[in-house]
């Protein structure tokens, strides 16, 4: 008898509340917090939810980094950089030209460790003859075909590039 009539009082307040609230709507006035019932939770939902998520696993979203394009010949630097002694002794070298490969056998341990440390977007960098941000590499040979350019091949990307390229665009 006594839980009836807690929950009749309950409810009455509730119509009494909603009936102020209104009024006090109707004025432009602030209204009475009405508190919302929580949800019924039942126990075998959450083990069950609990268990399904445990099956899965989070995949992390795509870096916008790997969807860079990279060439094979940084890829192939970077390797050789994080390669021990005995598997750069081991490690094929036809992704990079003469010079490339000339250029990667002066590299001292120390540059390897560093370029290792860039990742692969500095290796295409490096090996490309650019700023990679490893102070004090040695310099890439000025003669250098086989590395690959961003060359505009369509009359609409060199339009593109010269708009970028003019003083409006900056």
């Amino acid at each position: 008898m006594l839980r009836f009539s807690f929950k009749f009082m309950k409810q009455l307040m509730a119509v009494m509340a909603a009936m102020m609230n209104s009024l006090l709507r109707i004025f432009g006035l602030p209204q009475f917090p009405v508190r919302e019932p929580l949800p019924s939770v039942n126990k075998h939902e959450i083990l069950s939810e609990v268990r399904d998520t445990l099956g899965q696993t989070h995949q992390p979203p795509t870096s916008d980094k790997l969807l860079k394009p990279t060439s094979e010949a940084g890829h192939t630097l970077w390797r050789y950089a994080c390669a021990s002694a005995e598997e750069r002794a081991e490690m094929d070298l036809l992704a990079l030209s003469s010079e490339q490969q000339n250029w990667l056998l002066m590299l001292s341990d120390a540059d390897l460790s560093r370029l290792a440390q860039v990742g692969i977007d500095g290796c295409t960098r490096a090996i490309a003859g650019k700023k990679c941000g490893v102070a004090k590499l040695p310099q890439m040979p000025a003669k250098h075909a086989d590395v690959e350019t961003n060359v505009m091949c369509t009359p609409l990307a060199r339009r593109i590039q010269a708009y970028r390229m003019s003083p409006a665009f900056a």
